[in-house]
């Protein structure tokens, strides 16, 4: 059903869409960790209950904006053994599961909103000594390269690329989705700010996203901030690597009471939409989030439509993202994001309705604590009556947030497989591996070695496949019998370029225990007894006299227990 408002009061509009609404629609709000919300007992409380009053279904709250203690807002807002404690939590509270709790006991989810690549304002992070301890984890702007710890757009920001960046920031995931029953991981920022950005600020840093470029594509030399295609696009890669590992790490870990847990991004859309993907602004800052929809790494996009309401163009602006957004939604979610704080209430009912009507599968506001723009001019209010407002003007009656149908093995038709690329010689991860399921696209491994592949059809009772992976250095391994079910995540690790086993290897399981022993006993000959070269004793001549004697015994002796 297709809406025109032109003219339409707003109860005329609530009526309209009342009978076409969705069963179930996704209605969050933003609140962040710089106002009020959920940092006290009273604080918490108040925001439940507002957004019950409001009928919204979902709270995304602010857990990580930054990865210091300097400053209202920043530091972990929940109790983290990675990330250092916010300082602006008052009554002892653990935020995260007091919020977690008292919104479920109203029926509300919690999504964890997480900042991750931002570090801080002032060098070096105050209380955080692991990344302290790490500049060569920061990315530079070009001018900056192997200077040392410089800002980005005013902050010092993790590099993308950096494997041991990405670990850090995968532990923090883990840390949540481990210990909270949130319903979800919401990121920000998932992007860069700049394009002169993505160098090193350790120039000897060997797994900077520069140094694995210059590594995986022989490039020489340092590639200018913009032009380089082939630069641009493995500055992207390094983006959708996190991503896509989130996509597996998340719904592999079963502990956590609410899964499925919902993976969603706050996208870029500024201005008006673009007339190609390639053109658009989250392109050029290598936010590819199109591509993260069309290969289901996210569950929902959450595109930041902030446009006014009263202003013609924005409008318009405003009508062509939603329009847009729905487009490249592809099989997954669309929340659509509405700014608030920029408009009337009556406005910010317009633009939301304008979204529900045309097909998106929620709403999120921004922000909780900035409510409206009554005057229009450029000052937001904390007006609380928004939530009544809305109540009454659009979230007319209770609504259940969406179900993921792509995450159930009773309606999917596809599943994912994950895991792990190691060089056996080395014991190192294979950046850059190709690994290959079936006939389908051909994935490559970030710095840790790890793969995702979505998008593999399958049925509930599992598809079998066969799994290849190879690198340049390491011969081509293959799997087969590898299960994917509908709606599941499976799990393959692969070994390639596999190292000299262990002395005393008798039975060729990699180690050396009890039962190799036992075998080797067997073939204990003595110094005079020789074997017939190819005879599988041999496999305990350790000093190649073609018997099995008390000095390959000795030998044996060392390996034992190995590796």
């Amino acid at each position: 059903m297709r809406l025109h408002f032109a003219g339409m009061t707003i109860a005329a509009l609530t009526i309209a869409l009342s009978s076409s609404a969705p069963a179930q629609v996704f209605r969050a709000f933003w609140a962040d960790a710089f106002h009020e919300g959920f940092k006290s007992t009273s604080e918490i409380n108040s925001m439940v209950s507002r957004a019950q009053a409001g009928r919204y279904n979902a709270i995304v709250a602010e857990v990580l904006a930054f990865h210091d203690t300097t400053g209202s807002g920043h530091g972990a807002y929940w109790n983290s053994a990675i990330v250092p404690h916010a300082a602006d939590v008052s009554g002892g509270i653990d935020p995260l599961a007091l919020l977690v709790q008292t919104a479920h006991a109203a029926g509300i989810e919690v999504h964890a909103w997480i900042v991750p690549y931002r570090v801080c304002a002032a060098w070096p992070p105050s209380n955080n000594g692991l990344v302290a301890a790490h500049p060569e984890w920061l990315m530079v702007p070009l001018a900056n390269l192997g200077n040392g710890p410089a800002t980005v757009g005013g902050y010092y920001t993790l590099d993308p690329g950096s494997p041991e960046a990405q670990e850090y920031l995968t532990n923090i995931v883990q840390e949540l989705v481990n210990n909270y029953a949130i319903d979800g991981i919401n990121l920000d920022y998932i992007r860069y700010v700049q394009t002169d950005a993505g160098y090193p600020a350790v120039s000897s840093y060997a797994k900077s996203s520069l140094a694995r470029f210059q590594q995986i594509s022989g490039y020489v030399g340092v590639p200018p901030s913009t032009g380089n295609t082939a630069w641009d696009n493995f500055r992207r890669r390094t983006i959708d690597e996190y991503v896509r590992r989130l996509r597996a790490e998340i719904p592999s870990i079963t502990s956590n009471p609410r899964q499925p847990l919902r993976l969603s991004a706050d996208l870029i859309c500024f201005g008006n939409s673009p007339s190609t993907w390639a053109s658009s602004s989250a392109y050029a800052l290598f936010q590819d989030w199109r591509k993260w929809m069309e290969l289901g790494w996210l569950d929902a996009g959450v595109p930041m439509n902030y446009k006014r309401e009263h202003v013609s163009n924005e409008a318009t602006w405003y009508r062509n993202w939603v329009n847009a957004a729905i487009g490249w939604r592809y099989n997954r979610h669309m929340y659509c994001g509405q700014a608030v704080y920029l408009n009337t209430k009556a406005n910010s009912v317009t633009q939301l309705s304008y979204s529900l009507s045309h097909g998106a599968n929620g709403v999120v506001t921004y922000s909780y604590a900035a409510t409206a723009d009554q005057n229009t001019d450029g000052n937001p209010e904390s007006d609380w009556t928004w939530y009544t407002y809305v109540a009454t003007n659009l979230f007319t009656s209770p609504a259940t947030t969406p179900s993921m149908p792509w995450r159930s093995s009773a309606t999917a038709t596809e599943g994912t497989l994950w895991g792990r690329v190691i060089n056996g010689t080395t014991g190192q991860p294979i950046d850059d591996a190709t690994v290959q399921v079936g006939a389908l696209t051909p994935v490559l491994t970030d710095g840790n070695g790890y793969f995702t592949v979505t998008l593999i059809p399958a049925i509930a009772a599992g598809t079998s496949y066969t799994v290849t992976a190879l690198s340049d250095t390491c011969p081509q391994v293959s799997a087969s019998g590898i299960v994917v079910t509908a709606g599941g995540i499976a799990l393959r690790n692969f070994t390639l370029c596999p190292g000299v086993p262990p002395f005393g290897d008798m039975d060729g399981d990699g180690d050396v225990d009890f039962a190799d022993f036992a075998q080797f006993v067997f073939c204990l000959s003595g110094p005079d007894i020789d074997y017939p070269p190819g005879q599988f004793c041999l496999d305990g001549d350790s000093d190649a006299d073609f018997d099995v004697d008390m000095a390959d015994f000795m030998q044996l002796q060392r390996s034992y227990g190995s590796p």
